[in-house]
C-alpha cells in the first residue's frame, strides 16, 4: 500500500500538460487607463491555415473582460487592411501604427503562431501543441509596451504520467470529443489573466 501511494505521488508529479509562459508589460500605468485596443489576426502556423484567426479570436474573447479596455472589432481593422492593400504576413511597424491611427485605437496586439497541432495518439490519448508570440504596440509612438510568449503542450507525458494510470483517460476521454479549441481557450484565458493581474494589481486567479 505504501509503495502504491509513493508511486501515485510520483506519477502525479509527471505533469500531463506542460506550459511555458512569459507575459511582460512595460508600461503598466498606461494600460491601467481606459484604452481602445485591437487584436490583429495572427500569422498562421506553418501548415496550419486558420490558426492565426483562432488564436486572435480566443484572445479577443478573453480581453473584452478587462474592464478598462475597449476592444475594437477586427472587421474594422480588416477593412482598413483591404483599403490599404496591406498583407498581414508582412506588416511593418509603421504600417501597424498607421492602421491603429486609422482605427482610432491606442494599442494593437500583433503576433504569430509557431505551433498548432492536435491528434489522438493510438486513437486514445489526445495530444495538443499550441505556441504563439505577440507584441502590444502603442499606435501613437510605435513603441512596444508589452510582449507575450506562450507554449502549451497537452499530455506530454501521458503514457508514463498520472493521467493514463489514473482514472482520467479511459473512462472520460473515450466518451468525449476533445479538440484543440478547448486548449486554445485555456491558453488565451491563462495569458489574459496574467495581463489583467499585471495591469490591475489583482491577486485573484480570476478576472
Amino acid at each position: 500500500m505504501k509503495n502504491l501511494t509513493l508511486l501515485s505521488i510520483f506519477l502525479f508529479m509527471l505533469s500531463c500538460t506542460s506550459v511555458d509562459k512569459s507575459v511582460y508589460i512595460k508600461d503598466k500605468q498606461a494600460l491601467q487607463k481606459p484604452i481602445r485596443i485591437a487584436v490583429l489576426t495572427f500569422v498562421d502556423a506553418p501548415k496550419y491555415p486558420g490558426s492565426g484567426i483562432s488564436i486572435a479570436d480566443a484572445l479577443t474573447n478573453e480581453l473584452v473582460q478587462i474592464s478598462n479596455w475597449d476592444l475594437v472589432e477586427r472587421s474594422q481593422i480588416e477593412k482598413i487592411l483591404k483599403e490599404k492593400s496591406f498583407d498581414m504576413t508582412g506588416l511593418t511597424d509603421s504600417q501597424i501604427t498607421d492602421i491603429g491611427k486609422l482605427a482610432k485605437t491606442d494599442y494593437i496586439i500583433v503576433g504569430s503562431v509557431s505551433d498548432y497541432y492536435y491528434d489522438r495518439q493510438f486513437y486514445i490519448v489526445p495530444k495538443t501543441k499550441i505556441a504563439f508570440n505577440a507584441r502590444i504596440i502603442n499606435t501613437q509612438t510605435g513603441s512596444i509596451v508589452g510582449t507575450l510568449r506562450y507554449n502549451r503542450e497537452t499530455n506530454k507525458n501521458a503514457w508514463c504520467g498520472c493521467c493514463l494510470l489514473g482514472w482520467y483517460y479511459l473512462p472520460v476521454l473515450l466518451l468525449t470529443d476533445q479538440n484543440i479549441n478547448t486548449d486554445v481557450s485555456k491558453a488565451a484565458r491563462d495569458v489574459v489573466r496574467t495581463i489583467n493581474k499585471d495591469v490591475s494589481g489583482k491577486r485573484s486567479c480570476c478576472i
